[in-house]
């Protein structure tokens, strides 16, 4: 499965820490959110014994792939 978008990207230093619990970038912290849903997402894929590859471009957005 593969989600992409067209928003902000990620920066490359923010990048490793997407994955933990209640991380959340200063650009996000203004917007609703807890910073759980990555962090449950890849408990999950990691339960079934998948993976995640993330590609991130600054200015251009998102393409997160769950490979199982």
């Amino acid at each position: 499965m593969q989600v992409q978008d067209l928003g902000q990207g990620i920066s490359g230093e923010e990048l490793p820490h997407i994955f933990e619990r209640f991380y959340r970038s200063d650009e996000v912290r203004r917007s609703a959110g807890t910073g759980l849903g990555l962090s449950i997402a890849k408990w999950i894929v990691d339960k079934h014994g998948g993976h995640f590859e993330v590609l991130s471009r600054e200015g251009l957005g998102t393409r997160i792939r769950i490979v199982l």
